[in-house]
């Protein structure tokens, strides 16, 4: 397709614009939700949020804190991208150059704080879309409508329904609709000395005939001339203007309230009107979200209100509004911090966690020193905990978070090396000592698949059975193979029963364990101490079958009144009387005659399965809650070697439950294995260990490769002055960097001391290195520039990374660590 030329041109008021670039709303929303575009979103919002969704960057940068040079690399940046990923336009201005501002501006002109631009009508549209979707996926996953209780808002109406309207005027009272710390007195007055002119009042308000804005203001003065001069506060207010028009006409207006209304206009970047037409311009924006949004947004709080008779489509949308107001503010005030690298930073991590909610794998790369282990705590803790970092938290806090999601199995950290295999990741062989102190092989599931069955564990939490995520699989002899005596007896009086009644009652250390060479102690050890409640049991029919699975549910017990067998855990069975061949779930082995041992093969997942093939089903409950896994040093392992055929089973819509759902099955247990949803990966990569190009395309592909560079740190430790020195070794433009406010998105152009075949970021030492006091206030600077950065500098000329030249630079900093 050929590349059309578009121009810049001057109109006669002063405006430049290139005109139509053909780019629609639909196509403009595409872009935003593409991944690469992330980086640039809080830059354009903060043009789409002023007046009319126009500003200079001088005006944004007073209002939000960068610099105005960050803007303006922001929009341009993003602007150039849009055009190369399109390939289908190319703007050029009078001076037959290529200008990119205007096809994110519809047009700008000269002022004098500044060139003025105004956004393109359909990238405003489209953001705010993108806008909307977001909260609409937040409203949903975070289940706030019944955090919030807005139960009495369908009530209300309800209660109220072909009620005359002076009684609709008294039932506002007390009912959190209007404001009732200052209204309720005056509507009682009204109510009961003004009840008449009240009405009629009232009558006027919801007479459809006359316009909107007439009815408010006549409603206002009418109320205000039947309030006796002692009332300073009258019940006029549009809030309860908006609350009479609903409970009267509730398919057509909504409740009003001035913060939520705020809010919108803020977030979505539209422009306010003034006292006396703000709720019909409410009304305007509710119903345009209803049109688009309203199904969908009722059918998420639809079991909630299900047993309301009126459940109008706006109130929905308003309710939606109302309980994201924190998280709406919270953005909005981001925006305005002044903090210039605490807030941009905030924004990165956010951007970074929306990228990693939708490819659920990404990796963090850059040169050493820049943050990559740093950061993943943060990262980890915003993508498992959002409620948690609502609140400002310190960095031992999020530690501390970071440690507990550990504790609590929801991240696993690793480190690749060139040992590490396949088996180690997925499943492998290892010899084990059983009961009878035999060596057996057994299959051991690795780090991946340990972290996968948690997740997918995690969603027996709650269940009807008293199943959880720490349930163990044992299996248990009654007595003998076949039928017998005490099974009969286990069945019908739902408990589990073994013998060694030799041992006693009491099995301790100091129990005699010679009998039969300790192995009787060891299964009691097993049977009394190890088996808890909530675990699984499989009752041994013969060395293939089991006949019965339950669930324990009380602690064990010795009972005297039995003959022998007399060692008893309460079972709940959940089948019974089958015959149930295990061995291929049992990874292809028969079970052994000791009484009771760890079925290891036997996963939750096959007990289900089990138990779904004869009727009986354990409640599922959603669960999305992440759980993650962090590899450091990714490139470090062999990697394609490691996830093997794992690798397709990682993308986005190959995990279970998606469109595209993919399981493999595996080579030692034989099982299907799939990847669950809330299943995320995060790994590091050292680039200038090994270039980006060593991991092969497939990996690469599944994963979305976020930069990590050198910045300058509000940090009393950080030596800015030496961070600049040694940063302008590698990086010609550094002073045009730091003027960005450290813009990741930014060409970095490589010094004259840096080798043709590296790019700066993937060499550049990062900041962490001049960091040059510890947590104790104590003064590391000679010893971190002698130990760490000179000898990492000189391995740098060594190895054709910097030229000859970087020696000069190297030698100051020596003669500066020896002074």
């Amino acid at each position: 397709m050929a590349i059309k030329t578009l121009y810049k041109t001057v109109n006669t008021n002063g405006d430049y614009s290139c005109g139509d670039i053909g780019i629609t709303t639909a196509e403009w929303l595409d872009i935003l939700r593409d991944e690469r575009s992330m980086p640039y979103h809080e830059a354009l919002l903060c043009f789409l949020r002023q007046d009319g969704n126009m500003a200079t960057c001088t005006k944004v940068s007073k209002e939000y804190g960068k610099p105005a040079q960050y803007y303006n690399n922001k929009v341009y940046n993003f602007s150039k991208w849009v055009q190369r990923r399109l390939n289908r336009f190319r703007v050029v201005g009078p001076d037959n150059k290529e200008t990119y501002w205007c096809i994110a501006m519809k047009k700008g002109r000269e002022t004098r704080q500044g060139f003025l631009w105004q956004m393109r009508d359909e990238l405003v549209d489209a953001f705010r879309v993108y806008l909307m979707e977001e909260l609409i996926d937040i409203f949903e996953k975070e289940k706030l409508f019944i955090e919030y209780g807005e139960y009495y808002k369908w009530d209300l109406l309800d209660r109220v329904e072909g009620k005359e309207v002076l009684k609709v005027f008294d039932s506002l009272r007390g009912e959190n609709i209007v404001d009732n710390p200052r209204v309720d007195t005056v509507i009682k007055y009204l109510v009961d000395n003004e009840a008449d002119k009240t009405s009629v009042c009232c009558q006027h308000l919801i007479n459809e005939s006359v316009p909107l804005t007439t009815r408010l203001a006549a409603f206002k003065s009418d109320i205000e001339a039947l309030c006796s001069g002692k009332w300073k506060n009258n019940a006029n207010d549009e809030r309860t203007a908006a609350a009479l028009l609903t409970c009267v006409y509730p398919e057509k207006y909504t409740f009003y309230k001035d913060e939520i209304y705020r809010n919108i206009w803020r977030y979505f970047g539209y422009t306010p009107r003034k006292v006396g037409e703000k709720y019909g311009h409410f009304m305007e924006l509710i119903n345009g979200f209803v049109e688009h949004y309203g199904e969908e947004i009722q059918q998420i709080m639809l079991k909630e209100i299900e047993r309301f008779k009126n459940k109008p489509l706006n109130l929905a949308v308003q309710t939606l509004f109302w309980c994201m107001k924190d998280y709406m503010q919270d953005k909005l005030d981001k925006k305005m911090n002044t903090d210039t690298n605490n807030s941009s930073k905030s924004t990165r991590y956010d951007d970074i966690v929306g990228i990693w909610r939708r490819r659920k794998n990404i990796v963090l790369h850059g040169a050493p020193g820049t943050g990559k282990t740093y950061d993943i705590p943060e990262l980890a803790v915003r993508l498992c905990d959002p409620s948690f970092m609502s609140k400002g938290r310190s960095r031992e806090e999020i530690v501390k978070r970071y440690n507990q999601l550990k504790d609590d199995e929801r991240l696993t950290f690793t480190t690749f090396h060139q040992s590490l295999d396949y088996e180690d990741w997925i499943e492998g062989l290892r010899p084990v000592v059983n009961e009878t102190s035999q060596v057996t092989y057994e299959i051991e599931n690795g780090v991946f698949k340990r972290l996968c069955e948690a997740a997918e564990r995690s969603k027996l939490e709650g269940n009807q059975y008293g199943i959880s995520s720490k349930s163990d699989v044992w299996k248990v002899s009654l007595k003998r193979t076949g039928d017998n005596d005490v099974r009969k007896d286990c069945m019908e009086n739902d408990y589990i029963r073994i013998g060694w009644d030799e041992y006693g009652d009491d099995v301790s250390d100091e129990t005699d364990g010679s009998i039969r060479n300790d192995k009787g102690k060891l299964i009691l050890d097993a049977y009394i101490n190890k088996m808890k409640v909530g675990d699984i049991v499989m009752s041994c029919y013969s060395s293939k079958e089991i006949d019965a699975i339950g669930v324990i549910t009380g602690d064990y017990r010795y009972d005297e009144s039995l003959p022998a067998y007399k060692r008893i855990r309460p079972v709940h069975w959940l089948i019974k009387g089958k015959r149930e061949n295990i061995v291929e779930r049992n990874g292809g082995k028969e079970m052994v005659e000791s009484t009771v041992y760890h079925l290891n093969s036997i996963s939750l997942e096959d007990v289900e399965a089990i138990l779904e093939k004869y009727g009986v089903f354990i409640e599922q409950k959603e669960d999305d809650k992440p759980y993650v896994m962090v590899i450091d040093e990714l490139n470090r392992g062999n990697v394609s070697k490691v996830f093997g055929e794992l690798i397709t089973l990682l993308e986005a819509d190959k995990r279970k439950g998606s469109k595209n759902e993919e399981s493999v099955k595996l080579p030692y247990s034989k099982k299907s294995f799939h990847v669950p949803d809330n299943v995320y990966l995060i790994a590091t990569m050292n680039t200038a260990d090994r270039s980006l190009g060593s991991l092969d395309y497939a990996i690469r592909r599944r994963f979305a490769f976020i930069a990590e560079r050198p910045i300058g740190l509000e940090d009393d430790r950080f030596n800015a002055e030496l961070f600049e020195k040694v940063s302008r070794l590698f990086v010609k433009n550094f002073d045009e960097y730091k003027a960005s406010g450290w813009d990741a998105t930014m060409r970095l152009l490589p010094a004259d001391t840096l080798c043709d075949e590296y790019k700066p970021e993937d060499v550049w030492i990062g900041h962490s290195y001049f960091l040059m006091q510890d947590e104790e206030g104590v003064d590391n600077s000679r010893e971190r520039i002698l130990y760490e950065l000179i000898p990492l500098l000189e391995e740098y000329v060594r190895d054709g990374v910097l030229t000859a030249d970087a020696q000069a630079v190297i030698d100051e900093l020596y003669k500066q660590a020896t002074a």
